[in-house]
């Protein structure tokens, strides 16, 4: 039955296309006389002469039309912006925001940081629905129905893994989760399906910009006419500055029963230099303070507890003027004292203390300055060398007293002293050439040498002083010292009768702070 009436519907369908077509074609030729017979349903079409002439006619005109047409391109996108509907759309990153919104996190003030974050357990968090009914270990079958089972597992079953006690933590929070999602459901606000998904990462755009700068071009360009691009010069700094401080400790413990004898000592070692140097075009000027100190205990001593060993303070500037390549016209002053009163040993005698004595030393002449680079990283030299032929030294104390030693400092003895009061001078001029050489040796990050000469004379007596300094470096704020200052002084000293000796040193060894910049 069914076939039946589907064959009938298709057959109804055919007639009813050919009356469609038929009722085209009338239409299309209805100026051509017909003869309609009254008893045919499809009526008869007829052609003549005429007839055939309109129809080359409306050929033609079909042509001419079609000559114009041309196949259709793509629209850009840039087009489409004009011809389409402006429509307002949340962009995938402002939807992020829009249900960032329910996130509690979002409730934070943006000035807290990750020190401020306090990371709890996730049992005691807001609950999140998860969706997962069934278990995940669910099983219909026994997995482990061919091996030997203990008895007692259903008591206790041991786990042995190496995240124990981790699975054991998990499990626990699973188990809770899963009794809160059956018997506490109005106790859940958020789903995992509310949870923010991957965080949108920020795209660079890159425009081009050419796109709306168009460049004519002509046939009569010229290159003369383009400017070179602007030279970028930085800024020179004139002025530089460095700093270096050290404190430094060495300790020697000595038992009474030692077969050597000996005693026990403590010495401390500070050092704080600074530098504030200016270089533009040829004038050179150099300024340096520096602060040294060593301080040790004197068990020997009955009077105090302490020593003093080295004790400086040193200011020194140097003004030149460049003469050719690396020398310089120089004016060279340097200013030296100690900041501490030194004792001799079991009296109350001065060797030294605060400006008793100061020296002031003046000179002009010339100056060689070096600074080289070598190939192996980090290694390089700094070499100054001072000469002043005209040289003069000042040198003054203000203790003049009797208890002040003015004859280690090489004082002139008064011709007539008067008792009670010191038998010589406090005030000495001397006048003579000067050699002063400063270097600074690095051979790598951790080890340098810093080394300082210094000779004066004036044709009767001579000086020279020979300060170094091995700096290891163990990190960048401690470091081992091995400090060494031999000083010659030719001028006779005698001191309780006898006489001193031309050669002088002073060794430490020593292990502490190390601050440079």
């Amino acid at each position: 039955m069914m076939m039946k009436r589907s064959c009938v519907g298709i057959a109804l369908l055919l007639v009813f296309a050919s009356f469609c077509m038929t009722a085209q074609n009338i239409s299309l030729f209805s100026e051509i006389k017909v003869d309609v017979v009254s008893f045919d349903t499809i009526p008869q079409i007829e052609f003549d002469e005429s007839s055939l002439d309109k129809i080359n006619d409306i050929k033609k005109q079909f042509e001419k039309q079609n000559s114009t047409y041309s196949r259709p391109m793509r629209t850009n996108t840039s087009l489409l912006r004009f011809v389409q509907d402006d429509k307002l759309k949340l962009s995938d990153e402002a939807l992020y925001w829009a249900k960032l919104v329910r996130d509690a996190s979002s409730a934070f003030d943006e000035r807290m940081t990750f020190k401020d974050t306090i990371i709890v357990d996730p049992i005691f968090m807001t609950p999140v629905f998860r969706g997962y009914v069934l278990p995940n270990d669910l099983t219909f079958y026994d997995t482990e129905i061919f091996q030997s089972k203990n008895p007692y597992n259903f008591i206790y079953k041991p786990d042995s893994s190496l995240f124990q006690n981790y699975y054991r933590k998990k499990k626990l929070n699973d188990e809770t989760a899963s009794f809160l999602e059956k018997n506490f459901l109005q106790y859940f606000r958020y789903s995992e399906r509310d949870l923010p998904g991957e965080v949108p990462v920020a795209r660079y755009i890159r425009k081009d910009l050419t796109k709306d700068m168009p460049v004519l071009v002509g046939t009569d360009v010229s290159f003369n006419d383009v400017d070179a691009p602007v030279k970028f010069i930085p800024d020179r700094r004139y002025w530089t500055s460095g700093f270096e401080s050290a404190l430094q400790f060495s300790q020697n413990y000595v038992s009474e029963n030692w077969h050597k004898g000996g005693s026990s000592n403590l010495n401390i070692y500070s050092k704080n230099y600074m530098k504030y140097n200016y270089n533009r075009d040829k004038i050179q000027i150099t300024n340096e303070g520096e602060i040294t100190a060593n301080i040790y205990n004197a068990p020997k001593d009955t009077l105090r507890n302490y020593k003093i060993g080295n004790d400086i303070v040193r200011l020194h500037s140097n003004i030149g003027y460049k003469a050719f390549e690396k020398w310089f016209y120089t004016y060279d002053i340097e200013f030296i004292t100690q900041l501490f009163t030194n004792h001799e040993e079991n009296t109350n005698t001065i060797y030294s203390a605060f400006l008793s004595p100061f020296y002031i030393n003046m000179g002009i002449g010339m100056k060689y300055d070096l600074s080289k680079s070598f190939t192996q990283r980090h290694k390089n030299l700094k070499l100054s060398v001072n000469i002043a032929p005209l040289a003069y030294t000042y040198q003054y104390s203000v203790k003049k007293g009797p208890e002040m030693n003015l004859a280690r400092h090489k004082f002139e003895e008064k011709k007539n002293p008067v008792e009670g009061e010191n038998n010589y001078k406090h005030v000495r001029h001397i006048f003579g050439p000067s050699v002063r050489a400063d270097m600074t040796m690095t051979f790598n990050r951790n080890i340098s040498w810093q080394s300082r000469f210094y000779f004066k004379t004036n044709f009767e007596e001579n000086l020279v002083e020979f300060e170094n300094t091995l700096i290891l470096a163990i990190t960048r704020h401690f470091s081992t010292r091995l400090y060494l200052y031999p000083r010659y002084d030719d001028k006779e000293v005698i001191v309780d009768g006898k006489k001193q000796s031309y050669f002088q040193l002073n060794q430490l060894l020593s292990f502490g702070f190390n601050y440079k910049w």
